[in-house]
Protein backbone atom coordinates (compact mmCIF):
# COMPACT_ATOMS: atom_id res chain seq x y z
CA UNK A 1 0.00 0.00 0.00
CA UNK A 2 1.30 3.42 -0.83
CA UNK A 3 1.85 5.66 2.16
CA UNK A 4 1.44 8.68 -0.10
CA UNK A 5 -1.23 11.16 0.84
CA UNK A 6 -0.68 12.67 -2.61
CA UNK A 7 -1.74 9.49 -4.44
CA UNK A 8 -5.21 9.51 -2.92
CA UNK A 9 -5.48 13.28 -3.10
CA UNK A 10 -4.89 12.96 -6.84
CA UNK A 11 -7.67 10.37 -7.10
CA UNK A 12 -10.19 12.63 -5.36
CA UNK A 13 -8.97 15.77 -7.12
CA UNK A 14 -9.01 14.44 -10.68
CA UNK A 15 -12.12 12.24 -10.56
CA UNK A 16 -15.78 13.09 -10.08
CA UNK A 17 -16.48 11.72 -6.60
CA UNK A 18 -19.68 9.98 -7.68
CA UNK A 19 -17.78 8.19 -10.47
CA UNK A 20 -15.04 6.46 -8.47
CA UNK A 21 -15.49 2.71 -8.78
CA UNK A 22 -16.36 2.13 -5.11
CA UNK A 23 -19.04 4.85 -4.92
CA UNK A 24 -22.43 4.03 -3.40
CA UNK A 25 -25.43 6.35 -3.41
CA UNK A 26 -26.51 4.69 -0.16
CA UNK A 27 -24.50 2.35 2.04
CA UNK A 28 -25.76 -1.22 1.67
CA UNK A 29 -24.45 -4.20 3.63
CA UNK A 30 -22.24 -2.05 5.85
CA UNK A 31 -25.14 0.05 7.08
CA UNK A 32 -27.41 -2.93 7.66
CA UNK A 33 -24.81 -4.80 9.70
CA UNK A 34 -23.82 -1.76 11.74
CA UNK A 35 -27.46 -1.17 12.67
CA UNK A 36 -27.75 -4.82 13.70
CA UNK A 37 -24.87 -4.90 16.19
CA UNK A 38 -24.53 -1.35 17.55
CA UNK A 39 -26.49 1.36 19.32
CA UNK A 40 -26.67 5.04 18.24
CA UNK A 41 -24.34 6.20 21.03
CA UNK A 42 -21.64 3.59 20.29
CA UNK A 43 -18.27 4.83 19.02
CA UNK A 44 -17.79 3.82 15.38
CA UNK A 45 -14.83 4.45 13.09
CA UNK A 46 -14.88 4.32 9.30
CA UNK A 47 -11.34 3.63 8.10
CA UNK A 48 -10.69 5.03 4.64
CA UNK A 49 -13.97 6.91 4.56
CA UNK A 50 -13.22 8.77 1.34
CA UNK A 51 -16.40 10.66 0.48
CA UNK A 52 -18.64 7.75 1.49
CA UNK A 53 -22.22 8.49 2.57
CA UNK A 54 -22.07 5.85 5.32
CA UNK A 55 -21.61 8.60 7.93
CA UNK A 56 -24.61 10.50 6.49
CA UNK A 57 -26.71 7.34 6.66
CA UNK A 58 -25.69 6.68 10.27
CA UNK A 59 -26.38 10.27 11.29
CA UNK A 60 -29.82 9.92 9.75
CA UNK A 61 -30.33 6.89 12.01
CA UNK A 62 -29.47 8.95 15.10
CA UNK A 63 -25.81 7.97 15.53
CA UNK A 64 -23.77 10.58 17.35
CA UNK A 65 -20.25 9.23 18.02
CA UNK A 66 -18.61 8.73 14.63
CA UNK A 67 -14.96 8.92 13.57
CA UNK A 68 -13.77 9.17 9.97
CA UNK A 69 -10.21 8.39 8.92
CA UNK A 70 -8.88 9.21 5.45
CA UNK A 71 -5.51 9.74 3.75
CA UNK A 72 -6.82 12.23 1.19
CA UNK A 73 -7.16 15.76 2.55
CA UNK A 74 -9.37 16.62 -0.43
CA UNK A 75 -11.81 13.80 0.35
CA UNK A 76 -11.87 14.56 4.06
CA UNK A 77 -12.51 18.26 3.50
CA UNK A 78 -15.36 17.44 1.09
CA UNK A 79 -16.90 15.15 3.69
CA UNK A 80 -16.48 17.74 6.45
CA UNK A 81 -18.27 20.31 4.31
CA UNK A 82 -21.10 17.90 3.56
CA UNK A 83 -21.52 17.06 7.25
CA UNK A 84 -21.06 20.62 8.55
CA UNK A 85 -24.40 20.61 10.38
CA UNK A 86 -23.30 17.53 12.39
CA UNK A 87 -19.67 18.29 13.19
CA UNK A 88 -20.32 17.87 16.91
CA UNK A 89 -21.08 14.20 16.24
CA UNK A 90 -18.08 13.39 14.04
CA UNK A 91 -14.30 13.28 14.59
CA UNK A 92 -11.96 13.50 11.60
CA UNK A 93 -8.52 11.92 11.24
CA UNK A 94 -6.32 12.84 8.26
CA UNK A 95 -3.94 9.96 8.94
CA UNK A 96 -2.44 6.81 7.51
CA UNK A 97 -4.06 3.92 9.35
CA UNK A 98 -0.61 2.41 9.93
CA UNK A 99 0.24 5.48 12.04
CA UNK A 100 -3.20 5.94 13.58
CA UNK A 101 -3.45 7.39 17.07
CA UNK A 102 -6.55 8.27 19.06
CA UNK A 103 -7.63 8.47 22.67
CA UNK A 104 -10.90 6.79 21.69
CA UNK A 105 -11.76 3.10 21.69
CA UNK A 106 -14.42 1.93 19.27
CA UNK A 107 -17.36 -0.45 19.44
CA UNK A 108 -17.18 -1.03 15.69
CA UNK A 109 -14.33 -0.63 13.20
CA UNK A 110 -15.54 -0.38 9.60
CA UNK A 111 -13.23 -0.87 6.62
CA UNK A 112 -14.68 -1.06 3.15
CA UNK A 113 -11.57 -1.66 1.03
CA UNK A 114 -8.56 -0.23 2.84
CA UNK A 115 -7.12 -3.42 4.28
CA UNK A 116 -6.90 -5.13 0.90
CA UNK A 117 -4.41 -2.45 -0.25
CA UNK A 118 -1.93 -3.75 2.34
CA UNK A 119 0.15 -6.14 0.24
CA UNK A 120 3.08 -6.25 2.68
CA UNK A 121 2.76 -8.79 5.50
CA UNK A 122 4.40 -6.47 8.02
CA UNK A 123 1.93 -3.68 7.22
CA UNK A 124 -0.95 -6.12 7.56
CA UNK A 125 0.21 -6.99 11.07
CA UNK A 126 0.63 -3.31 12.01
CA UNK A 127 -2.94 -2.68 10.86
CA UNK A 128 -4.31 -5.67 12.78
CA UNK A 129 -2.50 -4.58 15.94
CA UNK A 130 -4.02 -1.09 15.61
CA UNK A 131 -7.41 -2.72 15.14
CA UNK A 132 -6.98 -4.86 18.24
CA UNK A 133 -5.67 -2.00 20.37
CA UNK A 134 -8.40 0.48 19.45
CA UNK A 135 -11.37 -1.87 19.39
CA UNK A 136 -13.33 -2.31 22.60
CA UNK A 137 -13.56 -5.76 24.14
CA UNK A 138 -16.33 -7.66 22.30
CA UNK A 139 -16.25 -4.92 19.65
CA UNK A 140 -16.92 -5.64 15.99
CA UNK A 141 -14.71 -5.56 12.89
CA UNK A 142 -16.72 -5.04 9.70
CA UNK A 143 -14.44 -5.60 6.72
CA UNK A 144 -15.09 -5.55 2.97
CA UNK A 145 -12.43 -6.61 0.47
CA UNK A 146 -12.27 -7.67 -3.14
CA UNK A 147 -13.26 -11.32 -3.51
CA UNK A 148 -10.87 -13.99 -4.78
CA UNK A 149 -12.54 -13.76 -8.20
CA UNK A 150 -12.72 -9.96 -8.07
CA UNK A 151 -10.30 -7.25 -9.25
CA UNK A 152 -6.57 -7.55 -8.65
CA UNK A 153 -5.95 -3.80 -8.74
CA UNK A 154 -7.75 -0.60 -7.76
CA UNK A 155 -6.71 2.98 -8.54
CA UNK A 156 -3.54 1.64 -10.17
CA UNK A 157 -2.50 -0.14 -6.96
CA UNK A 158 -2.18 -3.88 -6.34
CA UNK A 159 -4.52 -5.39 -3.78
CA UNK A 160 -4.89 -8.66 -1.86
CA UNK A 161 -8.07 -10.67 -2.43
CA UNK A 162 -9.72 -12.42 0.53
CA UNK A 163 -12.16 -15.21 1.25
CA UNK A 164 -13.36 -16.60 4.59
CA UNK A 165 -10.49 -19.05 4.99
CA UNK A 166 -7.83 -16.46 4.26
CA UNK A 167 -9.20 -13.73 6.52
CA UNK A 168 -9.91 -16.02 9.48
CA UNK A 169 -6.45 -17.55 9.26
CA UNK A 170 -4.88 -14.11 9.21
CA UNK A 171 -6.89 -12.84 12.20
CA UNK A 172 -6.32 -15.97 14.24
CA UNK A 173 -8.05 -16.65 17.54
CA UNK A 174 -8.36 -12.99 18.52
CA UNK A 175 -11.48 -12.59 16.37
CA UNK A 176 -14.55 -14.75 15.87
CA UNK A 177 -16.32 -14.76 12.52
CA UNK A 178 -19.98 -13.81 13.00
CA UNK A 179 -21.09 -13.86 9.36
CA UNK A 180 -20.00 -13.22 5.80
CA UNK A 181 -21.62 -12.45 2.48
CA UNK A 182 -20.73 -11.57 -1.09
CA UNK A 183 -21.69 -8.45 -3.01
CA UNK A 184 -21.62 -7.67 -6.71
CA UNK A 185 -21.01 -3.95 -6.58
CA UNK A 186 -22.09 -2.04 -9.69
CA UNK A 187 -19.34 0.23 -10.93
CA UNK A 188 -20.72 3.71 -11.75
CA UNK A 189 -18.67 3.58 -14.96
CA UNK A 190 -20.14 0.23 -15.99
CA UNK A 191 -19.46 -3.38 -15.07
CA UNK A 192 -19.36 -4.77 -11.54
CA UNK A 193 -16.86 -5.64 -8.83
CA UNK A 194 -17.02 -8.68 -6.56
CA UNK A 195 -16.63 -7.93 -2.85
CA UNK A 196 -16.64 -10.16 0.22
CA UNK A 197 -17.94 -8.79 3.53
CA UNK A 198 -16.89 -10.16 6.91
CA UNK A 199 -18.31 -9.35 10.34
CA UNK A 200 -16.03 -10.43 13.17
CA UNK A 201 -16.02 -9.91 16.93
CA UNK A 202 -13.01 -9.33 19.13
CA UNK A 203 -12.45 -12.14 21.63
Amino acid sequence: MTNSFSHWDKVYTTKVHEQVSWHQDHATISLDWILEVTQPNDAIIDVGCGVSVLADNLLDEGYSNLALLELSTTALEATQKRLESNLDKVSFYNQNILEFFSKKRFKLWHDRAVFHFLTDANNQQIYLQKLYDYLQQDGFFLLATFATDGPTQCSELDIVQYDVAKITQLLGERFKLIKTTAELHPNPNGGAQKFNYFLLQKQ
